[in-house]
């Protein structure tokens, strides 16, 4: 069996595309993750290529070519885009097509628009995503939610629910320091947050109630990792770095390689998702960074909605707390000061939870039963 993976945004090592999916696929059979960006694999499964072109509707028929070439029996697309190519795909090689849906894409394309054109934008943008969806084989979702959203109800056989868990002991391995990343590779860290960077995903926040722990924590260290989504963004974020006094408590670092997270997160003591609960594509989800800092072994800091405070007050493995900075000073400040013994066992209880339950390695028998069922369909 033959089965390609298409992505017109991910890079070739994405953590889920690669490390989860394909990994798991190539038990069952040959895996080609064709995407936009990345390493090229012609030599182990599961294999990679990377489709280059000037234009996104280029890199569309780049992947389109690659994939016709490879003739699979199963085409997994993993953006309403690239559904495009799997569609077609369909029409011209008989394969079957699933759509592997982990975003929440409509609401991601609405925040583009003023306020006033939001909701017109999302419900035209999500009425192209449902006719699209329409027409696939089987779907792969992280969680109910989007299901949800795309009108699709869960069916044996045909849509799977696969949270994006990390795989276990995912950060026990050792790798080589980028030249980039070797002085902070040297230092340790109080906080850590990784991701986008914007006003929703609290990046203003965060600043803010660094300003207040200053006082308290003389010697407080944060790493911020991560892209601005714009310039605007960024250049709020260095002013309020000079306004505030900051530079000496906070310490930044672009986008890096999926796979060397880990040397930067067991450099760190707390990990931050801090979000605007106004935001319903954060609001309904679990970010996979929550996840891979329990598995490094930090307690989180989060926004409190009742899907991060079952998952992680009610578990023991950090703190919830309001959208304002003062809130989020004060669950940070309240780990900051457990002595030793109770942070260890905090940390323990992270690791606990994805050895014990969060992990991929739970997920992966729905994965290969899907995509088994339809390719003897």
């Amino acid at each position: 069996m033959k089965i390609c993976i298409l992505s017109n945004d991910h890079q070739t090592c994405d953590v889920r595309l690669y490390y989860k999916i394909g990994k798991s696929l190539a038990k069952i059979g040959e895996v080609h993750l064709i995407c936009a960006s990345g390493v090229c694999n012609s030599l182990i499964n599961p294999y990679q290529d990377v489709a280059e072109a000037d234009s996104k509707w280029g890199t569309l028929l780049q992947l389109y070519k690659k994939a016709k070439k490879i003739h699979p029996d199963i085409v997994i697309c993993v953006e309403p885009l690239t559904l495009l190519v799997g569609l077609a795909l369909k029409k011209k090689i008989k394969c079957k097509v699933i759509f592997d849906i982990h975003e929440f894409y409509a609401d991601y394309f609405a925040e583009k628009f003023p306020y006033p054109f939001k909701w017109l934008m999302k419900t035209i943008y999500l009425s192209l995503e449902r006719r699209l969806q329409r027409k696939v084989d089987g779907t792969i979702a992280v969680n109910e939610q989007i299901l949800h959203q795309l009108g699709v109800e869960p069916k044996k056989g045909k849509v799977a629910i696969i949270p994006n868990y990390p795989v276990k002991n995912v950060w026990d391995y050792t790798c080589e320091i980028p030249m980039e990343l070797s002085t902070i590779c040297a230092m340790n860290f109080d906080l850590i947050y990784i991701g986008g960077l914007s006003a929703d995903r609290g990046i203003f926040k965060i600043l803010k109630s660094i300003n207040i722990l200053r006082d308290e924590f003389p010697q407080l260290k944060a790493l911020i990792v991560g892209n601005f989504r714009s310039a605007a963004i960024e250049n709020k974020f260095n002013t309020m770095l000079t306004d505030y006094n900051l530079t000496a408590f906070i310490y930044y670092q672009n986008w890096i390689p999926p796979e060397k997270i880990g040397l930067l997160l067991k450099r760190s003591k707390i990990g931050l998702w801090v979000f605007n609960p106004q935001n319903k594509s954060l609001y309904l989800s679990i970010p996979l960074k929550v996840m891979e800092y329990f598995a490094a072994g930090l307690p989180v800091v989060s926004t409190k909605t009742p899907l991060m405070y079952n998952l992680i007050e009610k578990n023991q493995l950090g703190y919830c707390c309001e959208y304002h900075s003062a809130s989020i000073a004060d669950a940070i400040s309240r780990i900051l000061r457990l002595d030793e013994e109770k942070y260890q066992t905090m940390s323990k209880h992270c690791i606990a939870l994805i050895e014990n339950k969060y992990n991929w390695e739970s997920l992966e028998p729905e994965l290969l039963d899907l995509i088994q069922h339809l390719a003897v369909k």
